[in-house]
């Protein structure tokens, strides 16, 4: 995620609170902690941060005793996703500042998996798109080699993924852009538009 005035205020704001332990957190705990951190800013402008919304949260891939939450936030006049790290503290959440948390994206298999199912469904809604040589490719033969420099965007809160496929009618690996919505703690793909 790039670094945005959004992101430096959450970042501050989301520096140490602590909530119920539970295997992951609730939306609502988030929000304790987030209550917590602006607390303790003490700013003489304070800012009305809330948590509007939590796709999943999944074990971080940057640091192994932290989870990190896909979240929608809204301050003030600036709303969007973003992703806050957390830990345990002795049996309960911490709100861990870091600007540039990741969230982790499907493995290469999983997204496979899934630009598949989303072809296969497409090509049985659509006749035409059963004909087309490109949709056929992805249904069966088309293989996702990698995934890399995954980000979340701030207004969809999809992970758009730079991904480097292959295809039997092509020479040559094609680079292109994927994303990903993590929804009830599953992946879907997300074409595009």
């Amino acid at each position: 995620m790039r670094l945005t005035i959004f992101a430096l205020t959450f970042a501050t704001v989301f520096s140490a609170g602590a909530v119920h332990a539970a295997t992951t957190p609730t939306q609502e705990q988030i929000q304790a902690a987030v209550d917590a951190g602006v607390a303790k800013t003490r700013s003489s402008m304070p800012i009305a941060v809330k948590v509007t919304s939590l796709s999943g949260c999944l074990p971080s891939p940057e640091v192994k005793e932290e989870t990190v939450c896909l979240v929608g936030m809204s301050a003030g006049m600036r709303d969007g996703f973003m992703v806050l790290p957390l830990r345990q503290d002795a049996g309960v959440w911490v709100g861990v500042e870091r600007k540039d948390a990741q969230f982790p994206g499907p493995s290469t298999a999983e997204a496979m998996a899934l630009l598949r199912a989303w072809a296969r469904e497409e090509m049985a809604r659509d006749p035409e798109a059963a004909k087309d040589k490109q949709m056929q490719e992805a249904a069966t033969t088309m293989q996702i080699k990698s995934l890399a420099n995954c980000e979340v965007q701030r207004k969809t809160g999809h992970l758009a993924c730079d991904t480097v496929l292959s295809t039997p009618s092509q020479s040559g690996d094609i680079k292109a852009e994927f994303s990903y919505a993590f929804e009830n703690g599953a992946w879907r793909y997300v074409p595009r538009k």
